[in-house]
């Protein structure tokens, strides 16, 4: 269920583009100039994990979610450094969000 889940919000992601994705992270969380340049590179890699996951097709289920985890793990490890700790709490309730609605909750 959570590798289907990740799938799903990798591909959205994916479909946005890392442009329109870190445009809404700059409104939603209103980053600087500053936390935006240092953000962009840091989607960009968390997006293309995220492609060439879904693009595996050697890995099992339960690989694949290790590996999503990893990779979101990564995101929120890469995005502390940026962030301040207010904005990391907006940032967590925008990720709850999205998996509420994809989850159909």
């Amino acid at each position: 269920m959570a590798v289907i889940l990740f799938i799903g919000m990798s591909t959205a992601l994916a479909q946005t583009g890392g442009e329109l994705q870190l445009a809404e992270l700059t409104k939603k969380l209103q980053l600087n100039a500053q936390q935006q340049k240092a953000m962009a590179p840091i989607v960009a890699e968390r997006n293309q994990k995220a492609k060439a996951l879904m693009d595996n097709t050697s890995m099992g289920k339960l690989q694949k979610l290790r590996k999503a985890e990893e990779i979101q793990q990564n995101f929120r490890q890469e995005s502390s450094k940026v962030l301040t700790p207010d904005q990391l709490k907006k940032l967590e309730a925008l990720q709850a969000e999205r998996r509420s609605k994809l989850m159909g909750s």
